[in-house]
């Protein structure tokens, strides 16, 4: 049995009573405990020893702690309050006791594709308001998915993000289930980490099993850094969302409101989804031996009669240092003590004594937690240095690296450090959080639109964004479209990217024709049949010059697919429904006219879209 810091009955720092253990995670210990205060159930969650013994993690948990507990999110756990007592840091949370998303895959339960849509617009929603502060979670998994009394879907332990990763010897098996590419790549998470990570949820969550089960971590790793989500018949509408989610590039990845909006888009329920309540699912372990009471922890205050200079009673005992709440983040005190003290006998002058000792050490606290007592260091120019390389170089100083912020630079090369608050040359106490920013590699330029153009055309257009175009002969396929124009683009294994990185090289595929005959060409057309007729998903479309043609058969395809057609058929198409003014839309669902009306020359046909 584990051995605990805390024992039931317990009250930290006078405020809330311990009533139970939950349990142990990767990060933290945590605990039931009832707010003496506000009468209420909470949780609290201290780290755990072998990673407190550690002060960069600890300051890193203070300072999480006060950034979590300013966000506000219908499907964020609340942080309340933290504090510490005795050394340790503890944090107070929402108290939710139905379980999470991982207790539910456990015991095998599936979502429906609906529910999966729901919950993933839910969970994207909460990481699009976190991204917005500055917050990544970096640690994504159906076990930071709890369930609330309502079956509401709640992100948690956002203040212990990344904590234990700052220690880390190996990765276990849990780990790499929902690790994204840049991590494995050793790579500090991104925002788009948190989008990848929930794309893998979502597809276990609905088929039951990981999408990346090789039969070693290293081929799991290795199999994530090659490709985006494999396809799943199951996933249906979701599939094509997770893949686009999942792209092995961070850049080329949907964001996290983009990702919510487009699974919004496949559920016609607005409301959140509701997973039926599992009281009584996570595990409390009942046979934790009670800690027996400690007469002192630490530094003991001296008694009133030794500051007077008088001789001290050795029999006599004095309040320990656990009944002192922290002074970085106060906290109440409760009527009541499971620790009692022996009051010092009363004595004249005691209460100007004691009144003097208060005074002193509280002045000491808060010029300690102001830094006046720490010593101050010439802040070093991080510049140029990795944020593990900063991260070692400071630490002899006492400061801690802070990554507010990834943008691109054409300049500074991918990972390494921008700029820095504060700036090299300033002095600073020791415990100074530096701010940097992080260069996530060259300028990402938006690509235009070249399908049904020449190569030549395409690499022209490529070029007036800072972008290479090739057409290779081997990536030409069998297409509707006329020998030699584009079919599609491809960018590291990404279908028709909407950015990439300035100076990157786009693979132009081009089409060899509908029999694959034809041979590609990288010049213009010059001339222009009297009348063709082609067949277009399925549709026969007669184009004669400017005389009427078929409305094509695009019901079911994507935009590149819609895009095409109608440009071989040479009509327009205006998109309606979800999505459709953002251009964030998955497939067609219907024409107006249908598809195989005959219609004139450039006619702009109605396409329902979701």
């Amino acid at each position: 049995m584990a051995s605990f810091r805390y024992a039931p009955g317990h009250e930290v720092v006078g405020r809330y009573r311990i009533l139970d253990t939950i349990g142990v995670g990767g990060t933290s210990e945590v605990y039931l405990a009832q707010d003496l205060t506000l009468d209420r159930r909470v949780a609290l969650k201290t780290l755990r020893p072998d990673l407190a013994e550690h002060e960069d993690v600890r300051r890193a948990f203070r300072t999480q702690i006060i950034r979590a507990a300013t966000l506000s999110h219908p499907h964020i756990v609340r942080v309340f309050d933290g504090g510490q007592e005795s050394g340790t840091i503890f944090m107070v949370t929402e108290y939710l006791g139905d379980g999470s998303l991982e207790d539910r895959l456990a015991a095998g339960e599936l979502l429906s594709v609906e529910d999966a849509a729901r919950l993933g617009r839910d969970v994207a929603g909460a990481l699009d308001y976190m991204h917005g502060h500055q917050v990544t979670h970096g640690g994504l998994s159906p076990r930071k998915i709890l369930v609330d009394e309502l079956g509401r879907v709640r992100v948690s332990d956002v203040a212990l993000v990344g904590l234990r990763a700052m220690h880390r010897q190996r990765y276990t098996v849990h780990d790499l289930r929902y690790l994204s590419p840049e991590q494995v790549r050793g790579e500090p998470p991104l925002p788009a980490t948190d989008v990848y990570a929930l794309a893998l949820i979502l597809a276990e969550a609905v088929t039951g099993a990981p999408p990346f089960d090789a039969s070693t971590m290293e081929a799991s790793a290795q199999a994530r850094l090659a490709s985006p989500l494999p396809p799943h018949p199951e996933l249906g509408a979701l599939d094509m969302v997770l893949a686009q989610a999942s792209v092995p590039d961070p850049l080329q990845r949907l964001d996290a409101a983009a990702m919510a909006s487009r699974l919004g888009a496949a559920t016609l329920d607005e409301s959140p989804v509701e997973l039926v309540a599992r009281r009584g699912a996570v595990p409390v372990l009942h046979q934790v031996p009670p800690m027996a009471p400690r007469a002192s922890i630490g530094f003991r205050a001296p008694s009133p009669r030794e500051l007077a200079g008088r001789e001290t009673d050795p029999n006599q005992d004095f309040e320990s240092a656990d009944a002192a709440p922290g002074a970085w983040m106060p906290s109440g005190r409760g009527p009541s003590d499971p620790y009692p003290v022996v009051p010092p006998p009363r004595r004249r002058r005691t209460a100007t004594v004691v009144a003097a000792v208060v005074i002193l050490v509280v002045a000491a606290g808060v010029a300690w937690w102001f830094g006046l007592f720490s010593s101050h260091q010439t802040v070093p120019r991080l510049e140029g240095l990795t944020v593990a390389q900063a991260t070692s170089q400071l630490t002899a100083d006492g400061f801690t690296v802070s990554v507010t912020r990834h943008v691109a630079s054409a300049s500074v090369a991918r990972g390494a450090i921008i700029s820095q608050s504060p700036a090299a040359g300033v002095s600073a106490g020791s415990g100074q959080v530096i701010s940097v920013t992080v260069s996530s590699g060259g300028a990402v330029v938006s690509l235009p639109g070249v399908t049904g153009e020449s190569c030549a055309a395409a690499q022209s257009a490529l070029r007036r964004v800072d972008v290479k175009g090739a057409c290779p002969a081997s990536a030409a396929v069998v297409s509707t479209l006329p020998a030699g124009q584009v079919v599609e683009t491809r960018y590291h294994g990404v279908t028709d990217p909407s950015s990439a990185p300035r100076g990157a090289t786009i693979t132009l595929v081009l089409s060899s024709g509908p029999s694959g005959a034809a041979t590609t060409t990288t010049s213009p057309a010059t001339t222009t049949p009297a009348a063709t007729s082609t067949t277009v998903a399925g549709t026969t479309a007669t184009i004669a010059g400017q005389g009427p043609r078929a409305v094509p058969d695009v019901i079911g395809l994507g935009p590149t697919a819609t895009i095409a057609a109608f440009r071989h058929a040479v009509l327009f198409f205006s998109p309606k429904g979800p999505g459709a003014s953002t251009g964030k839309w998955t497939k067609v669902v219907s024409t107006l006219p249908s598809p195989g009306t005959m219609v004139p020359y450039r006619s702009t046909i109605i396409v329902n879209v979701r």
